[in-house]
């Protein structure tokens, strides 16, 4: 069932952002709000120019301007970069499996997700620029592919319920994957603060 995965873990994200995250966080509340209002205006379509799109499309549009506005333009570029490179990669998944679906032999999803996953952790350090950078890109990524679909007479909803499916497993697991980063390099300080400790110990 499509966008099963997106209402699932949209709410479990959602829950975590408004009730455990710390209150100092200042993206804690843009989280939150974009997080509802997608689930709120997932099941919407507006057609701007010839390109139909879905009301989450349009709420993480204005997420993504919301966040990215304060940006330094040394950070801005280097975000709009990387962006842009997965969605290059985002819309040429979707053309190969079109032409030539022989070669999806797992679940598409899970191949799509790990592909820009994989792109967003090498281009960008923070878990937070991550996180933008995936769903700047992933989103550009279906408008291209819904331009190109739109030059051959075919019709494609950008940000469907599927995409969301996608995106929102995209973003779980780099959630995962910056926590891990986060426990590792704390073992990693406490292992190297204990070996100093040991050295300076008088023998």
């Amino acid at each position: 069932m499509e966008g099963l995965y997106f209402y699932w873990f949209a709410w479990i994200g959602w829950t975590w952002v408004t009730f455990f995250m710390a209150k100092k966080n200042p993206a804690r509340t843009t989280i939150a709000v974009w997080m509802l209002l997608a689930m709120i205006a997932a099941p919407y379509k507006m057609t701007i120019s010839t390109i139909t799109i879905h009301g989450s499309g349009v709420v993480s549009s204005l997420f993504l301007l919301l966040e990215t506005r304060r940006m330094n333009r040394k950070g801005f570029l280097f975000l709009f970069l990387s962006s842009f490179i997965i969605m290059l990669a985002h819309a040429s998944f979707l053309l190969f499996e079109m032409l030539d679906p022989v070669w999806v032999i797992l679940d598409r999803r899970i191949l799509l997700a790990g592909s820009i996953v994989y792109l967003a952790i090498l281009l960008q350090k923070s878990g937070y620029n991550r996180g933008l950078v995936l769903i700047a890109g992933s989103l550009q990524g279906e408008v291209l592919y819904a331009a190109v679909l739109e030059r051959y007479g075919f019709p494609y909803f950008v940000a469907s319920l599927e995409y969301l499916d996608v995106l929102i497993i995209s973003l779980a697991v780099l959630f995962v994957w910056s926590k891990l980063e986060s426990v590792i390099a704390a073992l990693s300080g406490s292992i190297i603060t204990h070996t100093e400790g040991e050295e300076h110990k008088p023998s």
